[in-house]
């Protein structure tokens, strides 16, 4: 997401205009929140309904000094369109994630243009999690581990992020604060806090591991320690 600037459409393809031109038929006035964002990460269509979730998003991430931020949530769903742009054009992500307390589902597909770099469509939904009639504790029990994990990065700052992602891969306080460059002690205090969000959604530390090697999403901590690393060669 970025500032809201609803420029002219001067250098886009005829093939990219008529995206366009269908999206906005289908969902100009739909309160469903849609956009389409370039290979830049910039908006080139938006409805209403975006831009009143996008300053919504805003108003409810500043009420929360100590909790996860605007910036963050910006973060949580630009991954999001990386992992769909890394899963091809034509291809959908749908990942639901939190604001403040309200939980939402965003729809993500990278638009299949020919002779067009990547353009992504996002669809942003209010999402209600009311279990069915007599169905609560089923509902609860089936709680998914992927929502549990994306509402953990979520919340835990950046900052906090590249110490978790150190710790969780094997480094000392030590080493993990030459490469972060900070001292020892506050790269434990950030591991501390960092936990104590992980097992507010997980059993245990242990069991967070246990589920980002089953899942493979330990390559997200991975690909934070390596671009960390390399910042530092250079």
């Amino acid at each position: 997401m970025c500032a809201m600037d609803r420029s002219s459409h001067d250098g886009l393809s005829q093939s990219v205009r008529d995206v366009i031109s269908c999206v906005k038929s289908l969902y100009h006035n739909s309160p469903v929140s849609v956009c389409i964002r370039n290979e830049r990460h910039e908006p080139i269509y938006f409805n209403d309904s975006f831009q009143q979730l996008f300053s919504f998003f805003k108003a409810e991430s500043e009420k929360r000094i100590f909790q996860a931020g605007f910036v963050d949530l910006e973060y949580v769903l630009s991954q999001f369109e990386f992992d769909c742009i890394a899963l091809g054009q034509g291809c959908v992500l749908c990942k639901d994630f939190k604001c403040g307390d309200y939980n939402f589902q965003v729809r993500m597909e990278s638009l299949f243009i020919p002779g067009e770099s990547s353009y992504v469509l996002w669809q942003i939904n209010f999402l209600i999690n009311l279990p069915l009639t007599g169905r609560l504790r089923v509902v609860k029990d089936e709680s998914s581990e992927d929502d549990n994990y994306d509402n953990v990065i979520s919340i835990i700052p950046d900052k906090n992020l590249e110490s978790l992602s150190f710790f969780i891969l094997g480094f000392s306080y030590r080493e993990s604060a030459y490469y972060i460059g900070l001292p020892a002690s506050t790269v434990r205090k950030r591991v501390e806090r960092a936990r104590d969000v992980i097992v507010e959604f997980f059993a245990s530390f242990e069991h967070f591991k246990a589920y980002l090697f089953k899942t493979k999403k330990i390559f997200f901590f991975l690909d934070y320690c390596s671009n960390i690393i390399g910042v530092k060669k250079m």
